[in-house]
């Protein structure tokens, strides 16, 4: 376990990292061009895209700030594939999806491990929700493309003594 501080700024970590081992030649998510692991971002998109973004942290049980403290974070990824066939654009913007959560699965534990060494802070990694979003407008092209949403729930856990100690 680790304090407030550290375990917020990590679990961030993990995510994006998780992501990121897979955009190899050789990875689950080798096609993706555009990952962007911050929610306001304008910069140009280009397709296939995952759009992460952390969603509010809340207790995932009781709170009791004496000891420890059981925390969800959702992280929502939004993917989109084009493809000349709406149809074909939706079916191809779904297996992404599905990739990203395999991602999530596979990698998780690992990053943790290089993140924060020796501190087991996410107990574990769930699938909330996984959902069509609709559609969005391809630039300069009346095209519209597919949006799939996937939220991971981070379950993880904060240790409130050592939030008080000197230099933590």
């Amino acid at each position: 376990m680790t304090n407030i501080t550290i375990g917020m700024e990590a679990i961030y970590e993990v995510m994006k990292q998780s992501i990121e081992a897979e955009m190899t030649n050789d990875g689950i998510l080798s096609d993706v061009n555009t990952f962007h692991p911050i929610y306001l971002e304008e910069s140009h998109i280009d397709e296939p895209f995952i759009w992460m973004y952390q969603h509010e942290t809340r207790a995932g049980r009781q709170a009791d700030i004496s000891h420890t403290m059981d925390l969800v974070t959702p992280f929502q990824f939004n993917c989109a594939v084009y493809e000349r066939e709406l149809e074909d654009a939706q079916t191809s913007t779904l297996n992404l999806a599905t990739r990203v959560i395999r991602t999530i699965s596979k990698n998780w534990q690992t990053v943790q491990n290089t993140v924060i060494p020796n501190t087991r802070l996410i107990r574990n990694v769930a699938l909330e929700t996984f959902y069509p979003l609709g559609t969005v407008d391809v630039n300069n092209k009346s095209e519209r493309l597919p949006v799939v949403g996937v939220v991971m729930n981070v379950n993880h856990i904060i240790d409130w003594r050592l939030c008080c100690k000197k230099g933590e």
